[in-house]
């Protein structure tokens, strides 16, 4: 397959396509806040050798060389935009921070702000807007191992789009106008199913609802505008009036089993999918009402596109289109507002890099052996979750076809099994991971190991390997494809062609194909090129959940993409982007035993095996599942070859920490010292708490940063969650970054592969 190039003699392919993430900001911008002298001082002081007077003096030195560089950032026209794309309030301390203060804890409070923005924008490969762009790399066998040509911008090229949920909000809207909701779509909702006598409406986990005629006319008519659908009520003598007919509609709306089809799919272009909607209105002046509340929201973000490279334009642009969306829609125009992850506003930023760069022989080489173990762990993975599902929704079948039936309903078997999968109780994944865990502590010797980083060679692990993960194939389909986040430490393309580097692995994302998304997808130059690879990696006729706008982790843009031309959705509940031609809804499949395994058989006699339908849900669990090490206090820096597969952690907890508790200047930075040593770690870290939702970088010799991790705990204590804290090291460091811009600053990235397994699931 042209797509493919062979991993070593692995077994395992990789694509030729691979995704670079990497950070809009150069990594070098983290180095005014490091305050060696400071560290040393403060060291000195909590070892008994120190002088009081010299650690306040280099204490001095240090607040204010970190107050300046604060005061720097924040005046920066770059940074001040990407901030007004994440936070109006935050805008808001940077001008505070120019201003002054002579509140010294006012001003702390601001640089510490501007520090948890900075780390971010610097330190962290996260695909979002101008500050985290993403580009498409190359994969070649015949080229040098690491090809770089960094364009004269930074930025290439980028786009603005509406959020799905604006859009959706809008469409509510047109859905409550009496004059354009008679030319809006409405259809049987995507879950249901109508029996074959045309008397019952099959839903999942519940009883089936018992319709009249004219109630399954209503539903069976859709998808079709409901002026159209009460017409054809009415002209078939179903109902008296067509006054009658949009009762009925609401009626049925209001129980849940016919649905108002006019919220656009999730997909960063859903605004065109609305825009080709409302065309069809077929009256003139309330298509030009809707037309025009769409124009408007769509002006607002182009305005807002516009605006690229001025903050203040920008932050006005912002205020604008979430104006006039509050206008169209009476809805605040900010989601989980305030939640640094979570919160979305109206419109969002992608943007692409403009770096062109080639991985080639020397690199794949050095990669294949060590990766050749970790794959066959993947492999063994998928197998155990689809053994340890399998049986689970076997036990599931069997309650369910108690009363001697050889048939049951899908629907009902997959609602149950929401319960073994996410449920808070034990589940089946839950042995499966700690069993994947403890088979690597064994390989790695960590039982055993006293001190100091593990190194294993490719050729010493393999063969381990092999009998202790002993799977002969994946456990579904998408089971082949693994997809590793990969950092390289490398000074430069010369020294990876010499062999001077080391890879850092991320993570690998098990049995999830990534490039099927839309934040990347946008920006290749042949999508279809990738879809037919996806297809002839996977085959056709998948079958893909259509999820809800509530499903956690998907939105439009990182929706799904990449769609086989044969894929089914499968309608497990209300969801928006139904494709009559390709939708199966759950209720319509059954469950049968074929040659004593478990079957899916769609309406059509199409079947799959059942795993198969729970795929996309066993790939969350398989993803999470893949970790190397467990949960220990500490656990050493694992290298296999020139490939680190876990970083050296530390694992505390908040109270342990001591941080939470400490007060001023002098206290914080003192007690984040005191910690660092009683757990040996190194002065740069990332830093996760379990009430943050991905890591933050630490420079533990800063008091700004200092500061910021003592409010970071003290936080999470007064909200009384979960206590756990992991501390990682910091790898690559600021030296060790391959990726420069044009004039030769460099910045932290990440490759992103897609592996293929030789052997295909059952």
């Amino acid at each position: 397959m042209t797509h493919l190039v062979p991993l070593g003699d692995t077994g395992w392919s990789v694509w030729r396509d691979a995704v670079l993430r990497s950070t809009g900001f150069p990594a070098d911008g983290l180095a005014p806040f490091t305050a060696p002298n400071c560290a040393a001082a403060a060291d000195a002081l909590l070892a008994g050798t120190g002088d009081e007077d010299v650690f306040g003096k280099e204490l001095e030195l240090a607040l204010e060389s970190g107050s300046a560089a604060c005061r720097r950032i924040s005046a920066d026209p770059v940074f001040r935009e990407a901030v007004s794309w994440q936070s109006p309030t935050v805008r808001e301390a940077l001008d505070g921070l120019l201003r002054g203060t002579r509140k010294r804890k006012k001003q702390r409070e601001r640089e510490q702000v501007v520090a948890r923005y900075w780390q971010r924008y610097s330190a962290k490969n996260e695909t979002v807007g101008f500050f985290g762009p993403a580009a498409w790399a190359t994969v070649d066998p015949a080229a040098p191992a690491l090809t770089v040509t960094p364009g004269p911008e930074v930025i290439a090229e980028r786009t603005v789009e509406l959020e799905h949920w604006t859009l959706a909000e809008y469409a509510r809207v047109l859905v409550a106008d009496p004059e354009v909701r008679g030319w809006l779509p409405v259809a049987l909702a995507p879950h249901l199913t109508v029996d074959a006598d045309g008397r019952r409406v099959l839903r999942p986990a519940h009883p089936p609802v018992t319709v009249t005629p004219a109630e399954v006319a209503a539903l069976t008519a859709g998808p079709a505008p409901a002026r159209d659908v009460v017409a054809a009520l009415t002209a078939a003598g179903h109902l008296r009036a067509e006054d009658d007919g949009w009762l009925l509609v609401d009626r049925l709306v209001e129980r849940g089993l016919l649905v108002w089809a006019a919220e656009p799919p999730q997909h960063p272009r859903a605004d065109a999918a609305l825009r080709a909607l409302l065309d069809t209105v077929g009256d003139d002046d309330a298509r030009a009402r809707a037309l025009a509340g769409l124009d408007r929201l769509t002006a607002a973000r182009d305005a807002v596109a516009d605006a690229a490279g001025d903050a203040d334009r920008t932050t006005a642009a912002l205020a604008h289109v979430g104006a006039e969306f509050t206008a169209l829609t009476g809805t605040d125009p900010h989601r989980r507002a305030g939640q640094t992850y979570a919160g979305r506003g109206v419109c969002y930023l992608e943007a692409r890099r403009d770096v062109s760069v080639v991985f080639g022989g020397r690199f794949l080489a050095d990669l294949a052996a060590p990766l050749a173990p970790l794959l066959r762990a993947a492999r063994w993975l998928t197998a155990e979750l689809a053994a340890a599902y399998g049986t689970a929704l076997a036990d599931l079948y069997d309650e369910l076809a108690a009363d001697g039936a050889g048939e049951v309903s899908f629907a009902d078997l997959w609602f149950l099994a929401q319960g073994a999968l996410f449920g808070a109780g034990e589940r089946p994944v839950d042995a499966v991971a700690a069993e994947f865990v403890r088979r690597w502590a064994t390989l790695f010797g960590l039982d055993e190991h006293t001190s100091g980083p593990v190194h294993r060679t490719a050729a010493e692990l393999t063969v381990a390997a092999e009998a202790a993960f002993p799977a002969d194939r994946p456990g579904w389909s998408a089971g082949r494809l693994h997809s590793p986040d990969l950092q390289l430490c490398a000074a430069g393309p010369e020294a990876v062609e010499r062999g001077d580097y080391l890879v850092v692995l991320g993570e690998l994302h098990a049995a999830w194909p990534t490039f099927d998304c839309a934040v990347f997808t946008r920006w290749h130059p042949d999508p279809d090129r990738l879809r037919d690879a996806l297809a002839a990696d996977l085959g056709e006729h998948r079958v893909r959940p259509l999820y809800p706008t509530s499903w956690p982790r998907y939105s439009g843009r990182v929706a799904h993409t990449l769609d086989g031309r044969t894929d089914h959705q499968l309608g497990f509940t209300a969801a928006p982007g139904a494709d009559p031609d390709r939708l199966l809804p759950a209720t319509s499949v059954t469950v049968q035993r074929a040659d004593g395994q478990l079957v899916a058989v769609g309406p059509d006699g199409r079947t799959w095996p059942l795993v198969e339908m729970f795929s996309a849900l066993l790939a969350m669990h398989a993803v999470d599942g893949f970790k190397l090490v467990g949960a220990a206090a500490h656990t050493p820096r694992i290298t296999v070859d020139r490939l680190v597969v876990a970083r050296e952690t530390w694992r505390t907890t908040l109270a342990e920490t001591g941080l939470g508790t400490a007060s001023g200047d002098r206290g914080r930075y003192l007690a984040v010292r005191r910690w660092r040593r009683a757990l040996g770690l190194p002065d740069r870290v990332f830093v996760k708490l379990a009430t943050e939702t991905k890591p933050v970088y630490v420079d533990l010799t800063s008091p700004v940063f200092a500061g910021s991790l003592c409010a970071m705990v003290r936080s999470a204590l007064n909200a009384g969650r979960a206590d756990a804290v992991t501390v990682s090291e910091v790898l690559p460091d600021a030296d060790e970054h391959w990726l420069t811009d044009a004039d030769g600053r460099r910045y932290s990235s990440e490759l992103r592969l897609q592996l293929l397994d030789s052997v295909e699931a059952p």
